[in-house]
């Protein structure tokens, strides 16, 4: 049984007008589109180092890696700019 915290939790979401961006896709897009993108751009550098350069493997992954944990910060300030320009609507 969820206690009363995680069903007020719920409610606070479902009754949230913060939440109705997006045409209701704003928690999917959170949870869901974000890692998506991350996980993409990792693979798009990965593959574009790899042919671009011959260098080893390792190598390749931790510059993805790199690349991939400095793209983190603009991707969540992108989609918070994106809920900003969504709600002065």
């Amino acid at each position: 049984m969820p206690s009363r915290d995680e069903e007020n939790i719920v409610d606070k979401a479902i009754g949230n007008p913060a939440f109705d961006q997006l045409f209701g896709y704003h928690i999917f897009f959170r949870r869901a589109a974000i890692p998506v993108i991350l996980f993409l751009l990792g693979l798009f550098s990965y593959t574009l180092i790899d042919s671009l350069f011959s260098i080893s493997s390792d190598t390749n992954l931790t510059i993805s890696f790199v690349i991939v944990g400095l793209s983190l910060g603009p991707i969540l300030n992108l989609e918070r700019y994106m809920g900003v320009l969504l709600s002065k609507k």
